[in-house]
């Protein structure tokens, strides 16, 4: 089970650029953990009403239009503490395996910072994807997660045994799936182009690669004061956008 601390996280490009071997990859590997008290997360439509003109005098009851433009800002915010962690390094290529380093809750806080100053085509410091593990019950298909729905991918705890999951299973048992905003495969049409295959698979070991939400920090804010130390008070904005020019200049150059 993948321990609260890790329940929430940022990852750099680096990390799906980097080729890491199983041996170096671990959950924390290219990532910093936020400790994390509250998380908003905002889906606002951009749709415009329209009203129509005459028609209650027509029909007695006005009516209205909506010219829906198929776009949406999504983001999310989340406020919470910064603690001392460890972190974990690492660009592949031939540089061998690292070892995690302890980082102060200040040295977080800056590291942060500084990212968030950074540009995208700085993969070890372009901080390109928000990470949130929620409990699931459900799996793609909107069945009950268990080995005998599907058995060509069928599910397993992290020791490969399997498991049988049902409308009673506590929370605290459940496995883990990123947040995102896709929908499961059975709510695709087949001549959509949304990509489920991989968005509902649990995290079945800490070296996973996880799909989370894909975009930007748009601001980051942290307050120091006395009666938090040596935890450093936070407020950050994720807003989900595509990275598919980011991922062009970093794969070619």
């Amino acid at each position: 089970m993948v321990a609260a601390t890790n329940r929430v996280m940022l990852e750099l490009s680096r990390r799906a650029t980097a080729e890491t071997t199983s041996e170096a990859n671990n959950i924390a590997t290219n990532r910093i953990s936020l400790l994390c008290e509250s998380v908003s997360v905002s889906t606002t439509k951009n749709a415009f009403p329209i009203d129509v003109p005459f028609s209650g005098v027509i029909a007695g009851e006005s009516s209205t239009i909506v010219m829906d433009l198929g776009s949406t800002r999504k983001q999310v915010t989340l406020n919470g503490t910064i603690y001392e962690q460890e972190i974990t390094k690492f660009k592949g290529g031939e540089e061998s395996k690292r070892d995690p380093v302890k980082l102060t809750s200040y040295e977080i806080a800056q590291l942060i910072h500084s990212y968030v100053d950074s540009s995208f085509v700085h993969e070890d410091q372009n901080i390109s994807k928000l990470i949130m593990l929620i409990p699931s019950r459900v799996d793609n298909d909107f069945k009950y997660r268990s080995s005998e729905s599907d058995p060509q991918t069928a599910d397993s705890n992290v020791d490969g045994t399997p498991f049988n999951v049902d409308g009673n299973t506590e929370l605290k048992d459940l496995p883990l799936i990123p947040f995102h905003f896709a929908n499961r495969a059975y709510d695709v049409s087949s001549w959509s182009y949304g990509q489920t295959k991989k968005t509902f698979d649990y995290l079945k070991s800490t070296g996973d690669e996880i799909e989370g939400i894909r975009g930007f920090i748009s601001d980051f804010n942290t307050d120091i004061s006395s009666a938090e130390e040596p935890g450093i008070k936070f407020s950050m904005t994720f807003v989900q956008s595509s990275t598919a020019v980011s991922d062009f200049i970093n794969t070619t150059f």
